[in-house]
C-alpha cells in the first residue's frame, strides 16, 4: 500500500547517511561505534585497533556479501546502525566483483564507474529501506586547488561524487593540540556537509559519554526534520496566499495586498507575485511601475490619453509662446525706414 505525503505535509526523515573521514589514528572507528546499536562491516580489517569497537562482521570480498544477502539482511535486523569501514576498500571489493561479472568493463572505465555507482547506490538504498542509519568511514587525501591543499575523503575517483551525494552529513575528524576534533562545516581547507549547522566540536571521553555519536545522530535527524517541517509550512502558506489572490476581483484589493508582500520571504514573495500577475491579467489589469499599482487597462489607456493631451497642450502653448516672442523680437529689431 502506498502512502502519499502531501506537498504541505512534512517528510519525516527516519534514517540518515553520514561520512566521517580523517587521518589514521584520529579515532574514526571508535567515534562511530558510540552510535546506537552498531554493526561494523570491516573491509579494512583494522577494527581491532579501536578501543571502543562493538560487534564486527569481517568482509573478505563483495561476492561474500552478494551471495549471502538474505542472511546479511536478517543479521542487520539486530542492529540500528551499519558502519562501512572503510568505504574506499568497500568500493575496491565491489569493483573487483563487477569486473569478475563483466570482464569487458575492465577496458571501459566510463561504463565501469557507472556500474560501480549503481551497485553502491543499490546497497546503501537497501540499508535505508531496512531502517538503518549508515555511517561510512574514509581515510583522508589531500588535493591541490590553486595555492591550497584541500583535505577530502579518500574515495575511488569515479565514485567520489556519488558517495558525497549519498551522505547527509560529512565530517572531518582531526587532532589539534592533542585533542580530537570533528568539524562538519566545509572550509577552505577541508570538505564538509552540515545541514544541522553544528559548530566544530571536541570529541569527549567515551568512558564518560559512551553514546556520544548516537546523540549526534539524533540531533542531525531533528535538524533535518525541522527543515522539512519549515518547508511544509512554507508550502501551506503559499497555498493559502494564492487562494486569497484568486478571490480578488478589484484593483484596489490587489493593490492593498501588495503591501503585504514586502514582509514575506523571497521564495514566498516570488511565487505569490507570479500568481498576482496571472490574476491581474485575468481581470484585465495592468501594472504601473512608477506608481507600483494595478489599474484597469481601460483606465490606464484613458489616463495615457489625458497625459498625451496634456503634453500636446503644453507643447502647443510652448509653440504659441515661442511664436509670440519671435514676433515681438522681430518688431523690435525691424528698422524704421520712414524719415518724413
Amino acid at each position: 500500500m502506498f502512502k502519499i505525503v502531501k506537498s504541505d505535509e512534512p517528510l519525516v526523515v527516519e534514517t540518515i547517511n553520514i561520512l566521517i573521514y580523517g587521518e589514521p589514528g584520529s579515532g574514526k572507528t571508535s567515534l562511530v561505534n558510540t552510535a546506537e546499536s552498531p554493526l561494523t562491516l570491516d573491509f579494512d580489517k583494522g577494527v581491532h585497533r579501536s578501543d571502543f569497537r562493538k560487534d564486527v562482521l569481517v568482509i573478505e570480498s563483495w561476492k561474500q556479501i552478494n551471495d549471502n544477502m538474505a542472511e546479511l539482511i536478517k543479521t542487520f535486523g539486530n542492529y540500528n546502525t551499519v558502519i562501512l569501514d572503510t568505504i574506499d576498500t568497500l568500493l575496491d571489493y565491489m569493483g573487483a566483483w563487477i569486473i569478475d561479472q563483466e570482464t569487458k568493463l575492465a577496458r571501459n572505465k566510463l561504463q565501469f564507474y557507472g556500474k560501480l555507482k549503481d551497485e553502491f547506490s543499490l546497497f546503501v538504498g537497501k540499508l535505508k529501506t531496512l531502517g538503518k542509519d549508515v555511517v561510512m568511514i574514509a581515510h583522508v587525501r589531500e588535493k591541490e586547488e590553486g595555492d591550497l591543499r584541500i583535505k577530502r575523503p579518500a574515495i575511488t575517483g569515479g565514485s567520489y561524487d556519488r558517495v558525497l551525494q549519498t551522505a547527509d552529513f560529512v565530517g572531518y575528524l582531526f587532532i589539534k593540540d592533542n585533542k580530537r576534533t570533528i568539524d562538519f562545516n566545509p572550509t577552505d581547507y577541508w570538505i564538509g556537509k552540515n545541514s544541522a549547522k553544528f559548530s566544530s566540536m571536541l570529541i569527549p571521553d567515551f568512558n564518560t559519554i559512551p553514546n556520544f555519536f548516537a546523540g549526534l545522530i539524533t540531533q542531525m535527524k531533528n535538524a533535518i526534520n525541522g527543515q522539512t517541517q519549515a518547508q511544509a509550512e512554507t508550502v501551506r502558506l503559499i497555498k493559502e496566499l494564492n487562494e486569497k489572490v484568486l478571490k480578488m476581483s478589484t484593483a484596489a484589493e490587489i493593490n492593498s495586498f501588495l503591501t503585504e508582500l514586502t514582509g514575506m520571504k523571497n521564495g514566498v514573495k516570488k511565487q505569490v507575485w507570479d500568481k498576482i500577475q496571472i490574476r491581474a491579467k485575468e481581470l484585465n489589469f495592468e501594472f504601473n511601475k512608477d506608481e507600483k499599482k494595478f489599474h484597469s487597462k481601460q483606465l490606464a489607456v484613458s489616463n495615457e490619453q489625458v497625459a498625451v493631451k496634456d503634453r500636446k497642450t503644453v507643447t502647443d502653448k510652448n509653440v504659441t509662446t515661442a511664436d509670440s516672442k519671435l514676433n515681438i523680437a522681430n518688431s523690435i529689431q525691424e528698422p524704421d525706414f520712414s524719415f518724413e
